[in-house]
């Protein structure tokens, strides 16, 4: 492990992708980058996103998707690295916590960190560490001649050892004057960009951002405005589209102006990201210069948060109205929507999407509620509904829901606290938090009852329903779920009542009741399979949870039949949770039928499954089954 420390601007990440770049043929199973945004306004970035980053790098997550909790993440990472031999370059490192879980596990692998200040904390894991300091004038001057020409050099060595000297020898103050005026080739080097002060003793005690004030300086105003509005939108990174919306340009336009930028070395572009495209960073240096401060710098943060939300907002409930169309949508606020709103081919280019975004969502939920767009929040938060409903971070999901249920309470509609409240339950049921989340579905259904609506009680009265099952208190769930279906039948919805007959018979089959269980579980079956919006997933719940009955009731063959047909289906829609689920169906039908041997072999295939996963509470539940069996 190799620290690279020194102050911004003076080449730490060059130096550390250069020599990487020399290394690499030593590391032939990969050579991964992340940047872990120290002192960004966004936040420093998390561990379990640049453990994703990483394991997607590795061809991760193509054909099953990664598992969303930092734990199982990292534990992936962990056993991916262990047989690879990686070069793994970590830029911009807050401090040794940010760094350690990212260390790869085999022996033999090499971490270049780069950072301010040095890490005391990584010296008991081997890191040497290296302090940059400014380039000596000879070594100034070859990078001046590098982005120049060594013509244009020579011809006045003095003003080009000056152009050096004046900017401290610092890299990044070199080169971003020696940017101008390479675009502009008919300028001297003595008549170049403003020096930040005079050589000698009064030389600027900042010459990094005294050359990033000259070089925006330098900017047109409208590529000046652009970048400043850039520096003020509450994200981790841009893409061209977000970058548009912020800035109330065209795609076409937006793209000219960060090529623009890039080539004057006030913007990093480095890589593309699936459903994105390439993305866009300012450099750190950059960022505080670009930002501005002031009355005007307020206006215009609120101008680009909005269009930067509203952008989130609406290519989210394009995602929601592909994804789940049964979701109930909130009411649009009252945003400027972008010029040229994004579109998707199809499903899985809006999930790509959605796991791209991922990064932004938190900083996005803190800007919206501190710009004091309540409606906006909750908005947000509802049209993510299809992230965690195909990506379980649960983490993210009660941190993003919770954000919208005190947005809801300030705003005071009564409509987003119901929304906001079941949707955080869902998490809080994921989590095993059970309590809290019969508390939350309570309130959304008081708030039903208040305004008299039927359908609203008949879901949160279900959800509660569902929390209970979830806890394993059967006979306390039956009594709610009992209730919705008897709405949902009076509202003719038979969505909600399939879904709520599907964990009635569950209930009842799972305390031995299989002549109630029976007839729920077909007609649930009946009722999710026959809509006319489909929902395959609910559908293959509904016929895995009536093989599970069959088996409790003893018919062992049209178990197999039906968790065979159920896992199918699982298969078929690519919902490899459920799919492990149904084969630890199978096993438990083999232990009801007498057939030990069978059952381990089930349950192995399904822990197998959940390893995939990286599943840790199902991981935990198939272990103690194969003991059970002496397994």
């Amino acid at each position: 492990m190799v620290v690279i420390t020194g102050p911004d601007g003076v080449g730490k990440r060059a130096l550390a992708a250069k020599w990487a770049h020399r290394l690499a043929e030593r590391y032939p199973d990969g050579q991964l980058v992340a940047r872990l945004r120290a002192g960004s306004p966004t936040g420093p970035a998390p561990a379990s996103e640049i453990a994703r980053s990483f394991l997607r790098s590795l061809g991760l997550g193509e054909r099953a998707p990664l598992p969303w909790s930092e734990q199982d993440l990292i534990g992936l990472w962990r056993s991916e690295s262990a047989t690879r031999r990686l070069l793994v370059l970590l830029e911009d490192a807050a401090d040794a916590d940010q760094v350690l879980p990212l260390v790869p596990a085999a022996p033999g692998c090499v971490v270049v960190v780069t950072c301010r200040e040095p890490l005391p904390a990584l010296l008991a894991h081997g890191a040497v560490h290296h302090r940059l300091g400014p380039l000596s004038a000879e070594h100034g001057l070859a990078l001046l001649s590098r982005i120049v020409g060594d013509e244009r050099t020579r011809r006045d060595l003095a003003a080009a050892a000056a152009l050096v000297d004046a900017h401290g020898g610092m890299p990044l103050a070199i080169a971003l004057a020696a940017a101008e005026l390479v675009l502009q080739p008919g300028r001297p080097l003595r008549t170049g960009p403003p020096q930040p002060a005079l050589s000698g003793p009064t030389r600027s005690d900042n010459p990094v951002r005294d050359a990033v004030t000259s070089a925006l300086a330098y900017l047109s105003p409208l590529d000046a405005v652009f970048l400043r509005r850039l520096a003020l939108v509450p994200a981790p990174d841009l893409d061209i589209a977000s970058s548009a919306a912020a800035t109330g340009t065209t795609r076409t336009q937006a793209r000219e102006r960060l090529t623009e930028l890039v080539t004057r070395g006030l913007l990093d572009t480095s890589h593309r990201v699936a459903g994105r495209g390439d993305i866009y960073a300012l450099r750190p240096a950059v960022l505080g210069t670009a930002l501005g401060t002031g009355s005007p710098a307020l206006a215009a943060a609120a101008e680009a948060g909005s269009g930067y939300l509203a952008h989130l907002l609406q290519t989210a409930r394009t995602c929601a109205q592909l994804l789940t169309p049964h979701h109930r949508a909130l009411p649009r606020p009252s945003l400027p929507w972008p010029i040229e709103p994004v579109h998707f081919a199809g499903r899985h280019e809006a999930l790509a999407w959605l796991e791209a975004i991922t990064p932004a969502v938190r900083p996005a939920m803190i800007a919206a509620t501190l710009q004091d767009h309540p409606a906006t929040a909750c908005a947000l938060a509802g049209d993510l509904w299809p992230l965690f409903h195909y990506h379980r971070d649960v983490a993210l999901w009660i941190t993003v829901y919770e954000a919208g249920l005190r947005a809801a309470l300030r705003w005071g509609d009564p409509m987003a606290i119901r929304e906001m409240s079941s949707t955080l339950a869902l998490g809080l049921v994921a989590a095993e938090r059970h309590a809290e989340a019969v508390d939350h579905y309570a309130r959304a259904s008081a708030l039903a009852r208040a305004a008299g609506d039927r359908a609203g009680i008949a879901q949160y009265t279900s959800g509660i329903g569902a929390a209970l099952h979830d806890a394993e208190r059967y006979a306390d769930a039956e009594a709610h779920l009992m209730e919705a279906v008897v709405l949902y039948g009076e509202l003719d919805d038979r969505r909600g009542a399939g879904l709520a007959e599907l964990l009635l018979g569950s209930a009842a089959a799972r305390q031995g009741n299989t002549d109630l269980a029976l007839p729920l579980l077909h007609q649930a079956r009946t009722d999710l399979a026959g809509l006319q919006i489909p929902d395959p997933l609910n559908a293959a719940r509904a016929l895995a949870y009536l093989g599970e009955g069959c088996s409790i009731a003893g018919h062992h063959d049209q178990a197999v039949t039906v968790l065979t047909q159920a896992r199918s289906e699982f298969a078929d829609i690519g919902h490899r949770h459920w799919a492990a689920r149904t084969t630890e169906f199978l096993g438990q039908a083999a232990l009801r039928a007498g057939r030990p041997d069978d059952a381990a072999g089930w349950y192995t295939a399904s822990r197998n499954q959940y390893a995939d996963l990286t599943s840790t509470r199902d991981l935990r539940r198939l272990d103690e089954r194969l003991l059970a069996l002496g397994r």
